[in-house]
């Protein structure tokens, strides 16, 4: 051995680094760090590792209660998944055909999206498009071809650019459903061309956003997301187990107090997870049977001991707000950005769900054409796997109050085989914005049957595209809260859904995505802040943007810095 290759080794092995956190971000910032030999603690407050990542047994499936997949080509989740061994139980989406619920809720209407791209229509004459709205929205949409063109510089929120070009019905009947049920933004506070990568040179040179859709659509149909068969869950035990092998020490039961820094290094202050906290983490067995609503679960708040540890580095791979909590006590102030809160209520039914919506639409490039045409794109007879809610639907005022619902077995093909005439529905309600009342009921509250309900909470990605924050809610489903998720599923499905057979819930907090309009300015100023303390890092949902593949992406390149710094003395 070379005496430059002995002196990286004594150099890692001499380093400690300190993960606060035991989500996606935090095991993936812990195995960069353990796998070139330095010596790794990792900090979680609640009894389990994963974050949002948790797969139950649920009337005897195996089911993702909150993140479920993926998208497909990140090169750094890829890479990930490769080096777990995993790559053989990646699974494509069966199917990523989705509707949208417009109109009112006493005249709620379901239809197809249109083939587009962040529903944005590529040929607003589509039958499809034309269902969602109407010949007055389908003429309008078609001056679009008639404006001269704009390009993104000039117009950098996309619901205003589509409210430019194409009018108000394309904006709120098919843009902003999919922006806010997936993301839980508003479409206006959307970044254009990061929404729609390559958007503003292809409208340039189409000279119609139409047009530019059409350019920028797929050749043909292909997935865009995938799962693990046998659930999520498996990227986490993965991950736990190659921790395991480097001999990463990882305490649960206990979360980081406080962070200072002295000449030594940093002091890492370690307090037990109270009870209400560690209530509150992702640990909490949050399944319950529909006929047996009085399962809970806890962590042991005595499980791990207090003190301190002294680190070299510490990754701070939390929350936002926690995120913010800890920087503020080692003296840098950052602000977490504005969030919402969902509560996500899985349910297994017995019956098929059919829907008022029987064809999905495929991926095929729609005509362009510049004059109107009744062509509409090819079909196939699979029913949608997603709805998404109309914002005004999804309002608590609408009495539906729920952004999406998505047929997990219409997504996923093992889930499917599995299940056989069952039918797994994942149903986001809108919480309520009272934050004396953290979810339907108080904390602690009686049920009808006068059970009481622990709280438990979940962080990490919802449906591949929004990454939750550790907030209260009930382990168990609430009977009320089901009722409620059932008549939800009803109507934007357009077709009843029977008494559920086992129910699930989850509160999450939603995590904004990296394409809403100043966030890279926010991630750039909140990381400049933390920079200028050494040995400080941050990653996470709140610095990332929401999903799986943007917080590995993010995390690695983050920890590659510290890797450097430990073993080279730069970055």
């Amino acid at each position: 051995m070379s005496d430059r290759a002995a002196d990286l080794i004594s150099r890692a092995h001499e380093a400690h680094v300190v993960v606060a956190g035991g989500g996606v971000a935090g095991l993936v910032a812990a195995l960069e760090c353990a796998k070139v030999g330095i010596r790794v603690t990792v900090i979680e407050a609640s009894d389990r590792l994963g974050g949002s990542i948790r797969t139950e047994e649920i009337d005897g499936l195996a089911v993702d209660l909150v993140a479920d997949g993926f998208a497909l080509g990140a090169p750094a989740l890829d890479t990930l998944i490769d080096e777990l061994g995993l790559r053989d139980a990646v699974e494509p989406a069966a199917g990523d055909a989705i509707a949208v619920a417009v109109g009112s809720p006493d005249a709620l209407r379901v239809a197809r999206l249109p083939v587009g791209l962040a529903g944005i229509p590529a040929n607003p004459w589509s039958d499809d498009a034309r269902r969602i709205i109407g010949w007055r929205g389908a003429w309008r949409a078609y001056l679009d071809r008639l404006r001269p063109p704009l390009t993104i510089g000039r117009e950098q929120s996309l619901g205003a650019l589509v409210r430019t070009r194409m009018g108000v019905r394309v904006r709120d009947r098919l843009v902003a459903p999919l922006a806010f049920g997936r993301f839980g933004v508003d479409v206006d506070d959307v970044d254009a061309d990061l929404a729609v990568p390559g958007l503003s040179t292809a409208l340039t040179r189409a000279g119609s956003l139409a047009g530019a859709i059409s350019q920028l659509l797929p050749d043909g149909p292909a997935p865009s997301r995938a799962t693990l068969r046998g659930g999520m869950g498996r990227l986490v035990d993965a991950l736990a187990g190659r921790l395991a092998d480097l001999e990463v020490e990882i305490r649960t039961g206990a979360r980081v107090a406080g962070l200072h820094r002295d000449d030594v290094g940093w002091t890492v202050r370690i307090e037990n997870a109270a009870p209400d906290a560690a209530a509150s983490a992702p640990d909490a067995d949050s399944v319950a049977q529909a006929s047996d609503p009085d399962a809970t679960g806890a962590p042991d708040p005595d499980a791990t001991p207090t003190g301190q540890i002294i680190a070299d580095v510490v990754i701070i791979a939390t929350d936002g707000d926690a995120a913010a909590s800890l920087l503020a006590s080692a003296g840098i102030s950052v602000a977490a950005p504005a969030s919402r809160q969902r509560d996500v209520v899985t349910l297994v039914v017995d019956a098929p769900v059919a829907t008022a919506t029987a064809t999905a639409t495929a991926t095929a490039v729609a005509p362009t054409s510049s004059a109107p045409s009744n062509a509409s794109p090819a079909t196939t007879s699979a029913a949608p796997a997603t709805v998404y809610a109309a914002p005004a639907i999804a309002s608590a005022a609408s009495g539906i109050r729920a952004a999406a619902v998505e047929d997990a077995t219409a997504s996923w093909p093992h889930l499917a085989a599995t299940a056989g005439p069952r039918r797994i529905l994942r149903v986001q309600l809108e919480a309520p914005t009272d934050p004396s009342r953290p979810g339907p009921f108080p904390p602690s509250a009686p049920t009808s049957d006068g059970a009481q309900r622990a709280h438990s909470a979940t962080t990490g990605a919802l449906a591949n595209t929004t990454s939750p924050s550790p907030s209260p809610s009930p382990s168990t489903s609430p009977p009320e809260l089901v009722a409620q998720a059932r008549r939800a599923a009803s109507a934007l499905l357009g077709a009843e859904v029977g008494e559920p057979r086992a129910a699930a819930h989850r509160r999450v907090v939603l995590a904004p995505p990296a394409s809403v309009i100043g966030h890279a300015e926010r991630t750039a100023a909140a990381r400049a802040a933390i920079a200028g303390r050494e040995g400080l890092v941050a990653v996470g949902a709140w610095l990332a943007g929401g999903g799986i593949a943007p917080i590995v992406a993010d995390t690695v390149d983050e920890v590659e810095k510290v890797r450097a710094r430990i073993l080279f003395g730069r970055e």
